[in-house]
């Protein structure tokens, strides 16, 4: 039985100067990093299937770390800046790398920037990891935010405003080529009319021939890619309806965008597709409430897709200050691997968790050092180790850490509840001018600082403009999400 039927039914460039710390392994007797390599710049990171490499987006580029001695990692290469030679070069923005045996992609800008700005998709051939060479140049009229790469087609968010599709781009040959798009409006028109930003096309993850795209305050969407010219809806859930959605004016949509209980902004499946994890990227709108809350990860089971059916809730670790200005501990990219769950939550640290029981799912290990680290991701590498990255902060670098892939406790833990910490960093020069030129107050929240090095939340900016709202509204979504 077809796929479509089961689911109807049911360059090397020179390094930085970096620096690498190790911890031994031999002497770890507590839950804590095995090895950090500092790498300035550092967003999304993947491992091939060995364990043995990390690939990293750096924001202007991406790196290749040897990870095969967790308690070591090396640099073995840095191909940065990309597209320099290029009008519009080089390329902002790269947050997102996806790998796919020997081919590795690189998309950006992830977030809109000056108009003549180059965007697209780098493809690299990385079967000498130590060694990438670029093959080939998909350039987009859309900047992009995340991707996923799946048997030669990469899956693009592609947020225009009006359809906020998904573009499926076939990068195996020569020449890359669009296949086709695919978007929630395609499914149900009156999406077309629900304000763009609470359904973002935030990320996008490839299983078995199902595509699953994290749609923002719209849901979790999945369709069948068994034949990439051609996508077809399987489901979606999520917190609201279209008809909740269609209620919303623009200052609702940007004030419910970003509160609890939150949106869909990463999905991930385990092996058999049987679960899926849902996080948000939510804050506490409420100042004066005495238990501020995150947007946390929920589990679903997924077996079959017809009927999804809410497990359990992963709460985020606990926030003094659970606003957007406060310490961030929300949810942001994971992965499932042999029955367990490996999360990142900013200055939250990252987490390990046991899911074999989805319905009760048991915290193995936690580590946060938020005055060190802010974490974008948690990835599987082998038995022994995984592998996070600290995007970095005002006062310390970013990087590739590896951890031991095993339960345990952390010694003397900073307590998050009663420690506050500054969250943001600088803002760029362009969100600096934004935000001096918001006069008005809005029922989203402002801000002058950016959550992450070099711009806005994913999008954000582009869609308020297509959809005409006011400068302060722009400048309180031009935030760095994730």
């Amino acid at each position: 039985m077809r796929r479509r039927d089961v689911l109807r039914s049911a360059a090397a460039a020179a390094a930085l100067p970096l620096a690498s710390t190790t911890v031994s392994a031999s002497s770890q007797s507590s839950f804590e990093p095995l090895g950090v390599l500092e790498l300035s710049g550092t967003k999304e990171v993947v491992t091939d299937d060995a364990g043995e490499t990390a690939f990293v987006a750096t924001t202007d580029g991406v790196a290749t770390v040897d990870i095969a001695d967790p308690a070591n990692p090396e640099l073995l290469a840095r191909v940065a800046p990309l597209l320099d030679d290029r009008e519009g070069g080089p390329m902002q923005q790269v947050f997102d790398v996806k790998l796919d045996g020997d081919t590795l992609i690189a998309v950006g800008p992830a977030n809109p920037t000056r108009t003549e700005a180059v965007q697209g998709v780098v493809v690299f051939d990385v079967s000498d990891p130590a060694n990438p060479e670029q093959t080939r140049f998909y350039e987009t009229a859309y900047p992009i935010h995340n991707a996923y790469l799946e048997d030669g087609v990469a899956y693009l968010t592609a947020n225009d405003g009006a359809r906020n599709p998904v573009v499926l781009v076939d990068v195996s040959g020569g020449s890359a080529e669009e296949l086709s798009r695919w978007s929630n409006v395609d499914h149900d028109d009156r999406w077309r009319d629900v304000y763009p930003y609470v359904r973002t096309a935030h990320d996008v993850y490839v299983h078995e021939d199902v595509l699953y795209v994290a749609y923002w305050d719209a849901g979790t969407w999945l369709a069948d890619v068994s034949d990439p010219q051609n996508p077809e809806y399987v489901n979606h859930f999520g917190h609201y309806s279209v008809e909740d959605l269609l209620e919303l004016d623009s200052g609702e949509a940007g004030a419910e965008g970003l509160a609890v209980p939150g949106n869909s902004h990463y999905v991930a499946v385990n092996e058999d597709a049987s679960v899926l994890a849902s996080g948000a990227e939510a804050w506490d709108v409420d100042t004066s409430n005495a238990d501020p809350e995150q947007g946390g990860i929920d589990l679903w089971d997924v077996s079959d897709p017809q009927n999804p059916e809410k497990l359990s809730f992963i709460a985020p670790p606990p926030t003094p200050d659970g606003t957007r200005d406060g310490t961030w501990t929300t949810s942001h990219n994971f992965e499932f691997r042999n029955g367990r769950l490996y999360t990142s939550w900013y200055q939250g640290g990252v987490k390990v968790h046991d899911v074999s029981d989805p319905a009760n799912p048991e915290e193995l290990a936690w580590w946060r050092q938020p005055e060190e680290a802010r974490f974008w991701t948690a990835r599987y590498a082998t038995e022994d180790a995984f592998v996070a990255g600290n995007m970095g902060g005002q006062t310390y670098d970013a990087g590739v850490y590896t951890f031991p892939n095993a339960a345990g406790e952390q010694p003397d833990p900073p307590n998050l509840e009663t420690t506050t910490v500054a969250t943001t960093t600088a803002p760029d020069a362009t969100e600096t001018a934004q935000t001096t030129a918001a006069t008005t107050a809005t029922s989203a929240p402002t801000t002058t600082e950016s959550g992450e090095s070099g711009s806005g939340v994913p999008g954000f900016g582009a869609l308020a403009a297509l959809a005409g709202v006011s400068a302060a509204a722009l400048a309180a979504w031009r935030r760095n999400d994730a």
